[in-house]
């Protein structure tokens, strides 16, 4: 009797898994999720269930992703974060990672799973530089808090990996992006599995991802793959977005690790291409470095190309030619800086060493910190920017500790501030639903107390508030001020999601017109007001006076 019980318990189980048509089963308490490839199980927290490490796609070196076919017939369990992509890690010196590394994690509430109505989806896209970063730093305690969103975040290629280039159908670049593509359709394919609702996507990201996120929006490969997005922090004018030189670097590249890569006297790309994917995975990526001749800079050496020759390109022009020209998804959006996101890099400047360094040897380090030594080989032409840009924010004084909150504003207004309010000038010229915010609020860690020797205050950071949303520390080390703030951000996430409005702590956030640019200020929990961005944000007209080609 006891066999037959366990008998029809057994063909009971099994015919609900041939029945459930990919909603989520119990099994041991925790829920069975049926992808493509196979039914899943993940992890328990208190108030939700976590999937991690879920490979979705797959990729040989230098090639395009690839869609993973294969499938698994017996339940697999996903409670480990998949390996971070290869990367050269500037903050303890070392490499790290792997390059079989195309995985994404999924968080969803329990209350979620238990039902049968689909949910809005987050997907977040790491920032790094395009350089460096993972997924794994990004918590979901926060966003699981409200029970009505699923988050997605993701793993992509990096660096010389990710983003070198020939600028030909040899190494076209971008795979970097071309990997945040195949998992959004990814999204797209299993999503509903986890009562996903895949008509209401937002991506959003933070820093490269931030820019990433808008170039999505940029480009037709991306078509169809999500509804609205979010950029914190970075933009697709920025300037270190788009590579300059992308040819020349993967040549460097190859001289470097002794590629002998010459037929004829010539390049040829593919004798580049087959001595690369024989290099070990640290060699070439440590390979950066020669191209950040001071410290880490600039961050981000390899970046987007503008891919004229391939049959399956990321992007076909410059993100402000597309912009210009009208030839995008008119996505609703939001964007977001900080008052000082120039502390990243500077806060590692923070020291009377370094600073003396920056100030002896300011005309030869500049284009590097400010990132316009690859935009032009005139080398005339990068002294005279680089002694305009000191004599407009320092005048005739010294860099020192005492005047470095300039320096901060100097590097934030170049790096960051003229690529957001350009990016939105644009944009707000033939977009509806455009919103922006604006944050000032202290917090009590920074994202850059890590990367300073001193403890003395500095301003508010790249990625302040982004770390306050992706919670990287325990939610008993929020204040409950921050707490409040985290948990209005979210509500703006649910409902920008749901309803393509943007809502604050229940203050409804003024669309963008190129007649009238306001952004709400975050300041403090009761205290937030629509500003008005103008052009001495950032900088912006001093800036155009130099007329740095990118």
């Amino acid at each position: 009797m006891v066999f037959l019980e366990a008998k029809f318990t057994i063909l009971i189980f099994c015919s609900v898994m041939m029945f459930t048509n990919f909603h989520p089963t119990l099994y041991l308490d925790l829920p069975i999720v049926r992808i493509e490839n196979g039914e899943i199980l993940g992890e328990e927290h208190e108030t939700y269930f976590a999937f991690k490490g879920i490979p979705y796609a797959e990729a040989e070196r230098f090639a395009p992703p690839r869609r993973i076919l294969k499938r698994w017939y017996q339940i697999r369990k996903f409670d480990k974060f998949g390996e971070q992509c290869a990367q050269y890690n500037h903050m303890e010196y070392n490499f790290l990672g792997s390059e079989n590394c195309l995985s994404l994690n999924v968080f969803v509430p329990k209350s979620v799973l238990k039902s049968r109505d689909s949910v809005p989806v987050i997907v977040f896209i790491h920032g790094g530089a395009f350089m460096f970063g993972s997924s794994i730093f990004y918590g979901a305690d926060i966003i699981m808090q409200e029970q009505n969103i699923i988050l997605v975040t993701i793993n992509y290629r990096l660096g010389v990996l990710g983003f070198l280039s020939t600028e030909d159908e040899i190494i076209p670049g971008n795979l970097g992006l071309k990997d945040q593509v195949e998992a959004l359709r990814w999204v797209q394919r299993n999503i509903k599995a986890f009562n996903g609702n895949s008509n209401k996507v937002t991506i959003t990201g933070f820093s490269a991802g931030g820019a990433s996120a808008q170039l999505h929006i940029l480009s037709s490969l991306s078509n169809g793959l999500f509804n609205n997005a979010i950029s914190h922090s970075g933009f697709a004018l920025n300037p270190w977005v788009v590579m300059e030189n992308a040819k020349a670097k993967a040549y460097q590249v190859g001289n470097y690790l002794n590629c002998n890569f010459h037929k004829n006297h010539k390049p040829n790309h593919k004798m580049l291409l087959q001595c690369l994917k024989k290099v070990p995975t640290e060699k070439l990526v440590m390979a950066a470095k020669i191209f950040q001749p001071f410290l880490y800079n600039p961050f981000s050496p390899f970046g987007v190309v503008i891919e004229k020759y391939n049959k399956h390109p990321f992007l076909t022009a410059h993100p402000k030619v597309i912009l210009e020209n009208q030839k995008y998804q008119k996505r609703p959006y939001i964007a977001s800086i900080t008052k000082d996101e120039g502390l990243y890099p500077a806060a590692e400047f923070y020291n009377n060493e370094t600073i003396k360094e920056i100030d002896e040897n300011w005309e030869r380090l500049a284009p590097f910190l400010l990132d316009f030594n690859s935009t032009s080989n005139n080398n005339e032409l990068k002294l005279e920017w680089s002694r305009k840009i000191r004599k407009f924010y320092f005048d005739d004084e010294k860099i020192t500790i005492n005047n470095f909150h300039k320096l901060i504003k100097l590097i934030t207004d170049r790096l960051y501030k003229n690529g957001f309010y350009n990016s939105l000038v644009l944009q707000s010229s033939h977009s509806s639903n455009l919103y922006c915010y604006h944050f000032t609020y202290n917090v009590t860690k920074s994202f850059t107390d890590d990367l300073k020797e001193s403890k003395n205050y500095l301003g508010i950071a790249h990625g302040d508030d982004i770390f306050l949303i992706y919670n990287n520390r325990r939610l008993n080390e929020y204040s409950n001020d921050e707490l409040i703030i985290a948990h209005d951000f979210v509500e703006m996430y649910r409902t920008f999601s749901q309803t393509n409005n943007a809502v604050y702590a229940n203050q409804s956030i003024k669309p963008i017109k190129s007649s009238s640019f306001e952004c709400i200020n975050i300041a403090a929990v009761a205290n937030n007001r629509m500003i008005k961005i103008e052009n001495t944000f950032g900088e912006v007209d001093f800036w155009k006076t130099l007329n740095i080609p990118e």
